[in-house]
């Protein structure tokens, strides 16, 4: 398809037409003749010059409007692409001398876009840019209210007088470059009441290490948090807001609370039990030592535990119940990457053999290719498990590894497995939270209780033993996912991507987040039917309707193939044959398997989970 003809294209065709009829009129008042047709002065042949100037003018206006509904149509074609090409340069993360020479060709054709990237995205100036001097590094503080704002105009219609939002914030460490220590301390946040797609910045560190001084890092955060708590007006609707919980790997929480580490004797942060020295480590083989409260930090009643005060306490947040212990770092690459070591490389008596390592590793890379689309990772071998990802470790803990790990571990190593599966499934699932904690919490118990006696009472470690606490967190907090720093940790690293130069990282990621905040992003969601076919099957009353080989909804994507096509309905699991449209309704054909069983029976049958 060819190209509209540009503003400047229409204008100068426009002009010639005019020129010419121009040309025509000069031509009728005798202009441009020879000496022997020039008319006399008695008016031999009378000019009617009002009635030919009229002709010409009209002309002229009907060229200026031609002219002008063209340049508006440009016009509205160059803004509609100016707004896709900036929502295009943000969404890929494309670099301002890339997108400047990208411009440079389509101006060529579109004169109105802008020649420089900074004003497609309205790159804010370096004077601008506020970061200051503190805590040993460079700081930028957005702030909660400006950040959350996008959010609050998303879902503005839902929102009454007094309604309370619950902000789930969050602090960790991220590296920026491989080759150096710099590294971000980002303060990101989320509403946990309201639904959203990532979460916001509030703050951002940057320097050679963590904050040297808690205080200064934490001062403006804390400073509005107290303010915001006591209410405050967006668009005329009265609201407050509640910092409901931290969302931290335990060094994070430990530096926050200003408490002992991981590592030390009084480190767990759940109970007051002091730990044991064993083999070069401090463990903690309780599993009924008295809780710690909110109460309790408030007054530093074990000073073992404290190192000094945090600037947290002067808001509403429980110091104790408001740090819930985030399952990705606790249960993903902490327990379940200290079983998977222990199986690969621990004691001869729960160690696998080297045919069996082998055969786990086959079986894991030949399901690759029945992994649904809703995982972002498919297995890998063991070989590369030092390697793997929280999210490569909670997907065989939930589901690859109760499958493939039950004729390959011996009868109560594999039992035992199962008792950290079924405690993480029921605390993970909605559904199975309010009638089921306490029998997830039971069997996480037991798992501790079990883990010294099959591997030794070495690696009864700070995660091991935190199992015990987690059931708790999930009766405060709700199920695992939403208090889980997987979303966080997602988030950095699209905040790693928006680091281009060494110079000023601070400075450009707070340019670069203005640009988003600057720019209407445009996102398509593609929801419904797609890929028509005409394979069938069509049950005899849908003969006329139409086929379809994938359906996406928000929460799930079905397709015809192997990976995606099995589901779980009225209690049977079932195998969708075709996708069907009929009088605009989605329909799905399936058939159920005509003999289901059990795959294991304790701690609880496989069935009811």
């Amino acid at each position: 398809m060819a190209n509209a003809p540009s503003y400047w294209t229409l204008k100068r065709k426009s002009r010639e037409r005019v020129n010419q009829q121009l040309e025509s009129v000069q031509c009728g008042f005798g202009f441009g003749c020879s000496a022997e047709n020039l008319p006399t002065d008695n008016h031999d042949y009378p000019i009617n010059t009002d009635e030919d100037l009229m002709d010409y003018e009209s002309c002229f206006s009907e060229e200026l409007d031609s002219l002008h509904d063209s340049s508006s149509s440009g016009e509205e074609e160059d803004a509609y692409l100016e707004s896709r090409l900036a929502t295009w340069a943000l969404e890929e993360n494309i670099t301002h001398s890339a997108l400047n020479k990208l411009l440079g060709i389509l101006k060529d054709h579109h004169p109105s876009l802008p020649a420089d990237a900074r004003t497609l995205l309205r790159t804010s100036r370096s004077e601008s840019v506020v970061v200051q001097e503190k805590a040993g590094g460079t700081y930028h503080y957005f702030g909660i209210l400006k950040s959350m704002q996008t959010t609050l105009e998303a879902y503005k219609c839902s929102l009454t007088n007094g309604v309370c939002l619950e902000l789930q914030a969050n602090v960790d460490g991220l590296p920026i470059f491989k080759s150096s220590s710099t590294q971000f301390w980002p303060i990101l946040g989320v509403i946990k009441n309201l639904p959203q797609h990532e979460p916001f910045v509030i703050g951002l560190f940057c320097g050679t290490s963590k904050p040297a001084c808690l205080l200064e890092y934490l001062e403006d955060f804390v400073a509005e948090v107290v303010e915001l708590e006591k209410g405050f007006s967006f668009q005329g609707i009265t609201m407050r807001l509640q910092l409901c919980s931290m969302v931290c790997d335990a060094p994070a929480r430990a530096f926050l609370k200003n408490v002992k580490g991981h590592t030390g004797y009084s480190g767990c942060e759940k109970c007051m039990q002091e730990g044991e020295y064993v083999n070069n480590r401090v463990v903690f083989p309780q599993t009924d030592a008295r809780l710690r409260t909110d109460k309790d930090f408030k007054e530093m009643a074990d000073e073992g535990h404290h190192l000094g005060s945090s600037p947290l306490v002067d808001t509403s947040l429980g110091m104790v119940s408001g740090f819930p212990l985030d399952y990705m770092h606790l249960v993903c690459l902490g327990v379940m990457r200290r079983l998977l070591y222990l199986w690969l490389k621990g004691p001869l008596a729960s160690r696998l053999s080297g045919s069996q390592v082998n055969i786990l590793s086959e079986m894991l890379l030949k399901i690759r290719k029945n992994v649904p689309v809703e995982f972002a990772r498919r297995p890998r071998s063991l070989n590369e498990v030092g390697r793997w990802k929280a999210a490569e470790f909670r997907q065989f803990l939930l589901y690859t590894g109760p499958v493939l790990l039950k004729d390959v571990l011996h009868t109560a190593v594999y039992q035992h497995f199962l008792l950290l599966f079924v405690g993480v499934f029921i605390l993970s699932n909605k559904a199975l939270l309010e009638e089921y904690t306490d029998y997830a919490n039971d069997a996480l118990v037991l798992f501790v209780q079990h883990f010294g006696k099959l591997y030794g009472d070495m690696y009864l470690s700070y995660n091991v033993h935190n199992l015990v606490h987690l059931a708790q967190d999930v009766k405060v907090h709700g199920n695992l996912d939403s208090f889980s720093a997987f979303k966080f940790e997602n988030f950095m690293q699209k905040l790693k991507r928006l680091v281009r130069k060494p110079e000023s990282p601070c400075c450009q990621v707070v340019k670069r987040l203005a640009e988003r905040e600057s720019v209407q992003m445009h996102r398509v969601e593609s929801l419904g039917v797609r890929r028509e076919h005409t394979s069938g099957p069509l049950p005899p009353l849908f003969q006329c309707a139409q086929q379809y080989t994938q359906y996406n909804t928000e929460l799930f994507t079905l397709k015809l193939d192997e990976a995606n096509s099995h589901v779980y309905i009225q209690g049977k699991v079932a195998k969708i044959r075709n996708i069907i449209v009929e009088k605009e309704e989605v329909y799905l054909v399936y058939s159920t398997f005509a003999h289901q069983e059990s795959f294991f029976e304790y701690p609880t049958s496989s069935s009811w989970t």
